[in-house]
């Protein structure tokens, strides 16, 4: 969540959340300086915006915020773990939870999206359109205000209704503008599968494949995905949060890009890549974690999907090869 704010009659911005707390700390942004954030319909004093957490009161100059209650304290009652600011009174169970679950527990301060997690104020729709954009278009802001925790059931609606929906496209384009066969012609001719608009078979299976797309994508884009993830994040120590982090991630990820199968020939490439894109830059922004591990911990397992897809393809066309020959002998 990026923070603009007032000096005089001068504009600064954008800063982050920890920074922002920065200046409140210092003075430098007072509760009567006016602030903006995305969201708010108007500049307003940084006392109307952000009082001090659970109990309301005003929040006094210099005083920062605790992680953990979304309070404020004098300086001299923070201290700091992992870099992020906790109260003194909070540290003891901000560390036992860090004992147990290897990740800090708390307030995510600053997370309130993404706005499909917010649709019954917004709207469903609105708050569909601005989901997708947001990820697609500024994924960095996007998964900086995801929340981390609140449950599988919207990401993976999120997830259910976008697949689906481009599931069912693609098959209309499959069936229209025979696009396997177009795909096909860039294989090896051994290996090409019939594309014969006349092909019965591949129609019955394709539709068979666009019913059952729901459940396919519940299981295997939104739980088989996530947890090979969150297994190659762990083996990278990227692994900040609980699987459901990087189950809600991948979620939204999964199915803000599915609306590229909305384009015509378009799905079979930027799909995957764009996927990958924004996972990357998600898991980093919600694990809190380095964009190199982040990169590794997604490019892993795609790599050894890539890899053993190879296999099988060289593995086939071999075996076709070395049958044909024999068929000629």
């Amino acid at each position: 969540m990026n923070w603009y704010y007032a000096q005089g009659d001068e504009r600064k911005g954008p800063v982050t959340e920890a920074e922002f707390d920065a200046l409140v700390a210092t003075g430098t942004i007072t509760e009567n300086s006016l602030v903006w954030k995305e969201g708010m319909a108007n500049w307003a004093p940084l006392k109307q915006v952000r009082p001090a957490g659970a109990d309301g009161e005003a929040a006094p100059p210099g005083w920062i915020r605790c992680s953990a209650t979304g309070r404020y304290f004098p300086p001299e009652q923070i201290v700091y773990i992992d870099g992020k600011p906790y109260s003194a009174a909070a540290k003891s169970s901000v560390m036992q939870g860090l004992l147990q679950t290897g990740s800090i527990s708390g307030v995510d301060l600053g997370r309130d999206g993404p706005p499909w997690e917010n649709r019954s104020q917004l709207g469903f729709f609105v708050a569909l359109w601005q989901t997708i954009k947001g990820v697609l278009i500024e994924p960095t802001i996007t998964f900086e205000r995801m929340k981390r925790e609140g449950g599988l059931g919207s990401p993976m609606l999120f997830s259910v209704i976008l697949g689906t929906l481009g599931a069912l496209v693609a098959l209309f384009y499959q069936l229209v503008f025979n696009v396997n066969g177009i795909i096909q012609n860039f294989l090896p001719a051994a290996i090409r599968q019939p594309t014969a608009p006349e092909s019965r078979m591949n129609t019955i299976v394709l539709i068979v494949v666009a019913i059952l797309s729901p459940f396919i994508i519940i299981l295997v884009n939104c739980f088989i995905t996530a947890g090979i993830l969150h297994l190659s994040l762990l083996l990278c120590s990227g692994v900040r949060r609980p699987f459901e982090t990087t189950f809600r991630t991948n979620c939204y990820a999964y199915g803000a890009t599915s609306v590229f199968q909305l384009i015509p020939f378009c799905s079979t490439f930027i799909v995957p890549i764009w996927w990958v894109v924004v996972l990357c830059i998600g898991m980093a922004k919600t694990h809190e974690i380095s964009t190199g591990k982040s990169v590794f911990g997604v490019l892993l397992p795609v790599a050894v999907c890539c890899f053993a897809l190879i296999v099988f393809y060289g593995v086939l066309i071999a075996f076709v090869v070395s049958a044909t020959q024999a068929s000629h002998h």
